[in-house]
């Protein structure tokens, strides 16, 4: 009775939960940013999955907890290798619109996931593994910029920390390896958190960034526009002084064609008026010439013929 009631259960639960942890970073592209890492927890759940159908339920049980802890190291690092990336695409962005605006650089120089991770413990031969994890949980904590995340994933990494300092000699490796998991995860997580938390912050910057490019372009529209107006008039009234300045040419152009008109009506009249005197005279000239010699004979006859001159009448006395 002793015995049974000391036999764990079927590492059921350990299975399902490394299979959704496997799941859950195969579809976080693991295989991109972690390929190695999530290759191993997918053979670990396989050799649990073995073990457990063998009966080996122990060796299953720490199969599958490896499995899990590999899994979300890698689902951590695939997350922080997008959100790095994320960073750094907003910081390009912001630093942009900066220079666009001529405005002074101001943005995150790195994001916390570029930060090397502290350790609290003195780089001189640190006494074991179990110390080691502890001061880099410790110096997690105990930053300001990073204690305020990852609180689940910092819970996980002290639980595995217990287990390892209550592990036996023979599954204290393996302990140790599990706590190292959790302990890299839990810093991921934090780092992580922080870098999402600034990325939000760089994305309200963003914003007001392109709220003040937005303004400043519809201003700078409206100077063109007004640019363009005052153009536009110049223009029509240079147009509208040309068309006068054409329409008084046509006028003095039309009035010089009248008066050239009136000028040859008026010579044309005076050259026919003295064409006609000339005919005139040149008939007269004629007639006369006409006259003159039906007159010649006449003359001639009168001066050959004798002249008869008749008497005198008497004068009658008066009263």
């Amino acid at each position: 009775m002793l015995a049974g009631c000391a036999t764990l259960p079927p590492p059921t639960g350990e299975l399902s939960a490394a299979q959704q942890a496997v799941t859950r970073a195969g579809n976080a592209d693991a295989d991109q940013y972690a390929g190695a890492v999530i290759a191993q927890a997918r053979d670990e759940l396989a050799q649990a999955q073995a073990a457990m159908g063998r009966g080996r339920d122990d060796d299953a049980r720490t199969l599958a907890v490896a499995a899990a802890a590999d899994a979300d190291l890698a689902y951590a690092s695939s997350t922080a290798a997008t959100t790095r990336a994320d960073f750094v695409q907003h910081r390009q962005e912001i630093g942009a619109l900066q220079q666009r605006l001529q405005m002074p650089a101001d943005i995150e120089p790195q994001s916390p996931l570029d930060d090397q991770p502290q350790s609290a413990v003195a780089a001189a031969a640190p006494p074991d593994a179990a110390q080691v994890l502890a001061g880099r949980m410790l110096a997690l904590e105990s930053d300001p910029r990073l204690n305020a995340f990852a609180a689940y994933e910092r819970l996980i990494a002290h639980q595995a920390l217990d287990s390892l300092a209550a592990a036996r000699s023979r599954s204290r490796d393996n302990a140790a390896r599990i706590a190292e998991r959790r302990v890299s995860i839990a810093e991921l997580a934090a780092r992580t958190q922080a870098t999402r938390r600034a990325i939000d912050g760089m994305e309200r910057q963003r914003s007001e960034l392109l709220v003040e490019a937005s303004r400043q372009d519809a201003e700078r529209a409206r100077q063109e526009a007004e640019q363009l107006r005052v153009q536009a008039q110049v223009q029509a009234e240079e147009a509208q002084r040309l068309r006068e300045q054409a329409d008084a040419e046509a006028a003095a152009r039309q009035q010089a064609e009248e008066v050239i008109v009136d000028v040859g009506a008026s010579e044309t009249a005076k050259l026919k008026a003295a064409r006609d005197k000339e005919s005139a005279l040149a008939r007269q000239e004629a007639e006369l010439m006409a006259a003159g010699e039906k007159s010649a004979p006449e003359a001639k006859s009168r001066k050959s013929a004798p002249v008869v001159r008749k008497p005198a009448a008497k004068k009658k006395k008066g009263k």
